[in-house]
């Protein structure tokens, strides 16, 4: 569960680097690796001003198969 600990308010500087960098709709944030990276930048992807293109790169077979399933059970 040590993924579980960085989704926390502090881990979305993201949204001050897209703020400070004035993207719009029109950018692409690019996840490169899995789990909360992905996690993360999904959520970034869906809630900064709604239709951020995401693209999703898993570095490793675990994280393939993290970022291909989704509702897991715990």
């Amino acid at each position: 569960m040590m993924g579980k600990n960085i989704k926390s308010t502090e881990s979305f500087a993201i949204y001050n680097a897209l703020i400070a960098g004035q993207h719009h709709r029109d950018t692409s944030l690019i996840a490169l690796g899995g789990g909360v990276i992905g996690d993360i930048t999904g959520f970034a992807a869906a809630t900064y001003q709604r239709g951020v293109g995401l693209i999703q790169i898993p570095t490793t077979l675990l994280a393939q198969v993290d970022s291909s399933v989704g509702g897991k059970l715990h």
